[in-house]
């Protein structure tokens, strides 16, 4: 995710990058295992504009049931090297970076690997559970059934129900 500044010509131009699971390390709990990035440049002599798209494939640990499973991510970032920048800007969207009159290369792994990292769902649960539904919460046809089950009263509670009115 290293591209040449000097190769890049003048104004629109397109790099398609073919990721594997040595190109980006994400985290304890997130493998990256593949994906696509897609990198567009628009280059003037006064800037060197990138938006760039990832796909990744992910392998993560269900919060619930602890199983490891696979999750396509999807993600867009867009970049802007300006000459005399002294301090970098970042936001979800976007970010604006310095460019000094002899670098030669733009890495934007970083900016790769932060923009799959914040695709991740806070709330990492395996297809096969999302799918059926609740994990071992009752629904509201349930809960019916198991109040009808408790109708029976303790008749201590009638006579304290009657002495609690009586006051």
């Amino acid at each position: 995710m290293i591209f040449n500044v000097q190769g890049l010509p003048a104004g629109r131009c397109e790099r398609k990058v073919t990721l594997d699971e040595n190109d980006l390390e994400l985290s304890d709990e997130i493998r990256f295992l593949n994906g696509d990035l897609t990198v567009f440049f628009y280059k003037t002599n006064h800037f060197i504009e990138i938006r760039f798209n990832v796909e990744a494939a992910v392998e993560m640990i269900c919060d619930r049931s602890l199983n490891k499973f696979e999750k396509k991510l999807s993600g867009k970032y867009h970049l802007l090297y300006e000459p005399g920048v002294q301090e970098y800007s970042d936001s979800a969207k976007g970010g604006v970076r310095g460019l000094d009159v002899h670098q030669s290369v733009i890495d934007i792994s970083d900016e790769v690997r932060d923009t799959v990292m914040l695709e991740v769902p806070v709330r990492k649960i395996h297809p096969d559970i999302e799918d059926s539904g609740s994990f071992g919460l009752i629904d509201q046809s349930q809960s019916d059934s198991i109040s009808e089950k408790n109708a029976y009263t303790d008749p201590r509670w009638s006579a304290l129900n009657k002495l609690k009115q009586n006051k």
